[in-house]
């Protein structure tokens, strides 16, 4: 056991669920034949996360994640002018509650436990959503950290420092599983170790935030557990 960390975090929605294998067919069963389904699912989740970071820098009340959602597949379904009944919107954006996790998730995440880490997710989902989608899931999470608790989403520091707060721990006691780049800048601007699940070979734009840790896919974490 690395002795230095005492809690190991997991963003959710790119480092513990595949998106794509999830939400390609429920588009597809809703759209049929008359859509690109993966091209419309990357236009959702970029406008999903272009939303994010515009709550965040608004100054205003953050935007529910759930709404976030919403709007951003509205958005998505607009600009490929498709009409879908609010029936079937409502169960393309509850479907991110059932999303697929990676091959290997359920394995790392019972190995880290059973080595004796506790384990959290560090997610832009709002609490409820992410108590739902880890439901799913065999292994149960010690911890929830979620936007709605720190009013802003990734990578503003508010998120980040949830775990050290609620915990009483040092930055440098808890690691965090970062899924995406801006995860990656996020959690090493705040202080936090931060091993990167990186399987789309992904680059930092900022190189004074390099993760401490970067493998292919989750199983690399067990290696410096």
């Amino acid at each position: 056991m690395h002795r230095s960390y005492k809690l190991i975090t997991f963003d959710v929605y790119t480092a513990l669920f595949d998106i794509e294998s999830s939400l390609v067919p429920a588009l597809t069963g809703a759209l049929g034949d008359q859509a690109d389904s993966r091209a419309l699912l990357r236009t959702w989740r970029g406008k999903q996360l272009e939303y994010a970071l515009i709550s965040n820098s608004l100054q205003r009340e953050r935007v529910s994640f759930r709404v976030v959602t919403q709007r951003a597949l509205d958005y998505a379904l607009g600009r490929a002018q498709f009409e879908m009944p609010e029936t079937t919107r409502e169960a393309l954006v509850e479907a991110w509650n059932h999303l697929r996790p990676w091959a290997e998730a359920e394995h790392v995440l019972a190995s880290a436990k059973s080595r004796g880490y506790p384990i959290g997710v560090l997610s832009n989902g709002d609490e409820a959503m992410l108590r739902a989608l880890m439901a799913t899931l065999s292994t149960p999470m010690d911890h929830f950290f979620a936007s709605d608790q720190a009013g802003y989403y990734k990578p503003h520091p508010g998120i980040y420092r949830l775990p050290l707060q609620a915990l009483g721990l040092a930055a440098g006691e808890a690691l965090h599983v970062a899924g995406s780049p801006t995860d990656v800048m996020g959690a090493k601007s705040a202080g936090l170790p931060c091993a990167w699940s990186n399987r789309s070979a992904e680059l930092v734009l900022d190189p004074a935030c390099k993760p401490d840790y970067e493998f292919q896919n989750l199983s690399g974490l067990l290696t410096v557990l």
